[in-house]
């Protein structure tokens, strides 16, 4: 006499957010199955879905589908735009390291030119020392 209630399993998401129309069609879709009794004698009953439930069902599965979509999306430009910061400062300090580096060679560079001309005003000054002592002890 007394048919088996109908149990109906929703996903549970976590962070899921339904607006007030996703939530009149679920309300929808349920309201309107209806039980139908099988013909065949050995079948238990079941439920027959009518095209537009079908639909309903359908366009609740594409807004969730929709909506995973746009947080992946979101959350792969918030990586990326993560990386790109990271990069820019890597970049950044690369561009500093290098003008440091290249600003130390100049000043070493100078320093070698400094110090090549103090040494061949030196030696010419050590040539000049010892063509004197040559010229002394030749008189």
């Amino acid at each position: 006499m007394f048919e088996d209630p109908v149990h109906y399993h929703l996903p549970v998401l976590e962070d899921v957010f339904y607006s007030p129309s996703d939530f009149h069609d679920l309300f929808s879709f349920l309201e309107s199955e209806l039980p139908v009794q099988s013909t065949s004698g050995s079948e238990t009953n079941r439920l027959v879905f009518s095209l537009e439930e079908r639909k309903r069902r359908r366009k609740i599965s594409n807004r969730e589908s929709a909506r995973r979509s746009r947080l992946r999306k979101k959350n792969h430009l918030e990586n990326v735009t993560e990386q790109v910061d990271r990069l820019k400062a890597e970049n950044r300090d690369l561009k500093n390291r290098l003008w440091l580096a290249t600003h130390r060679c100049q000043a070493a560079q100078r320093e070698t030119d400094r110090l090549r001309l103090e040494s061949f005003v030196l030696q010419q000054y050590l040539v000049e020392l010892h063509e004197s002592l040559n010229s002394m002890q030749l008189h």
